[in-house]
């Protein structure tokens, strides 16, 4: 099972931030939804809304409560923070029409992998996703120490969303290090049924992991041949450039890099 730890956290954030993930998973819901997912009572759950609301984060709607659309400005800051994710953009528009596969651009935070660019529109669903299941997600665990690894398992566990999600920690240890070898990540339909792709990171200026790009799509428009054969060649070549292109803008982008406090 996946632990959490409490240090160093605080309960009334942490039941706020339960409440809106809730109310995003249901697509609205009335407090009686809210009381039914809390051991606490209506008053505090009452309490949290209202602050919510005051500040934008929250409105209420034919008696259920929705997420706000403040919280936009909150996610066009996140996928703007880095310059290199604007170059990564850019690289995968590129390939948009050239290939059948859909391409993707996701970053890691808090052991899990979220999704800075879609080629296409996507449900609320597939834009915060486990590693273990993923080819983006694997692709960094496979690049991450074993006790880096070991810690993302232990908070966020191997949940099995598909028949052919990996449960197992050796099995997982196993195919990252065949990761390591080969240089890109395979999602055999392991996060959503019928839906595979192919992943390899991207690396930043700084000589870390920026994230990861993947190409995929539906396992009955893209042969498993085919993607992991003639797509394997122009997901590589495709971060080569990518990296390239940082490396090329290092001076523009300089404010990725650490600075001494």
């Amino acid at each position: 099972m996946p632990h959490r730890s409490s240090e160093n956290t605080h309960k009334t954030t942490t039941q706020a931030i339960r409440v809106l993930d809730i109310l995003r998973r249901t697509k609205g819901a009335t407090i009686s939804d809210l009381a039914s997912e809390f051991e606490m009572p209506r008053s505090t759950l009452y309490t949290h809304l209202n602050t919510l609301m005051e500040e934008g984060f929250v409105v209420r709607e034919n008696g259920q409560y929705w997420i706000g659309i403040r919280f936009k400005e909150f996610s066009v800051a996140a996928e703007k923070r880095k310059p290199s994710y604007q170059i990564v953009r850019s690289g995968l528009a590129q390939l948009e029409g050239d290939i059948d596969a859909e391409t993707e651009f996701l970053i890691e935070e808090a052991g899990q992998v979220s999704v800075i660019y879609h080629s296409e529109n996507i449900e609320q669903n597939r834009v915060r996703l486990h590693m273990h299941n993923t080819a983006a997600g694997k692709s960094i665990l496979a690049e991450r120490s074993t006790e880096d690894v070991e810690k993302v398992l232990d908070k966020h566990g191997l949940p099995q969303q598909t028949k052919n999600t990996i449960t197992d920690r050796e099995e997982l240890f196993a195919e990252l290090e065949t990761i390591g070898e080969q240089g890109y990540a395979y999602n055999n339909a392991e996060c959503f049924d019928g839906y595979h792709g192919i992943g390899a990171t991207v690396q930043g200026i700084d000589g870390g992991i920026l994230g990861a790009v993947t190409l995929g799509g539906p396992i009955y428009r893209i042969p498993e041949n085919q993607l992991r054969n003639e797509l394997v060649d122009t997901l590589l070549n495709t971060v080569d450039e990518i990296e390239e292109t940082i490396e090329a803008n290092r001076l523009v982008i300089s404010s990725e890099l650490a600075t001494d406090q």
